[in-house]
This record gives structure tokens, sequence and C-alpha cells, in this order.
């Protein structure tokens, strides 16, 4: 499987595992919000006294949201605030499985996840992700 592409600000993480969020309280941490268009995400993530911390996702062909109490521990660690690659991801290996379209939007899908604490794990598949 080839590596995932993360972005932070215009630079390319081709090797790096993760975006992590900036250095908060984690007690700091407020609300996310999600905004979904024509196979495009944006997570935004409120922290107190800063601006929101946005983290972008490109040619999203899946996305689930798992609430704080229903995430698994597995879930939680490696993610907790943070945007990982799930690595032997079921989810994905389904998706390619099913997805029957002669042309793909996509170049490679990888399975990203984050854990947001009181709120839950998002999950997208996507092309890439990008921190804003």
């Amino acid at each position: 499987m080839a590596s995932a592409h993360f972005h932070v600000k215009g630079h390319d993480l081709a090797s790096a595992s993760h975006i992590e969020l900036p250095s908060f309280d984690t007690g700091e941490y407020e609300a996310s919000e999600l905004h979904m268009s024509e196979g495009k995400a944006v997570l935004r993530v409120h922290i107190a006294g800063r601006e929101p911390v946005q983290i972008a996702f490109a040619c999203v062909r899946w996305h689930r949201f798992t609430s704080l109490y229903a995430c698994p521990a597995e879930w939680i660690s490696g993610y907790y605030f943070k945007v990982g690659v799930v690595g032997n991801s079921r989810e994905l290996a389904e998706h390619l499985e099913a997805d029957q379209a002669s042309v793909k939007p996509y170049k490679q899908l990888h399975h990203f996840r984050i854990f947001l604490d009181k709120t839950g794990c998002h999950e997208f598949l996507a092309e890439s992700a990008d921190a804003l």
C-alpha cells in the first residue's frame, strides 16, 4: 500500500504518519464541525482562545462519525487529537472492492481517523489530508 499524503500549509509530508493538532490543554477543546461538499470535507476543531484548526480531506468517498462512548480504545490510541492512517483497514478494502467505476476520481485512497475528546471519532476514506 502506498504511503498516505499529508500536507501542512503547502508542505508535502508524504513520509509523515499523521497530522497533529497544535499543542493545547485538552480542556480547551470546545467543539468540532464538519462541512462536506462535492467530495471535499473540512473538519474544523474549535479550541478556546484560538482560531479553529482546519483539516481538509480531498476526494472523500466515505465518512463515518462514531460518538465518544461508542469508540473502542484502539480507535482512540494513536488518533487522540491527530489525524492518522488506519492500517489494514477493512472499510477501505471493502470500498475498493465494491467501487465499480471505470474511471476513479482519485489516484489512491487512505483510511484517515481522528479522535476528538468529548466528541468522538471522525473517519474518512480520502485521497489526502491537509492541515490548513
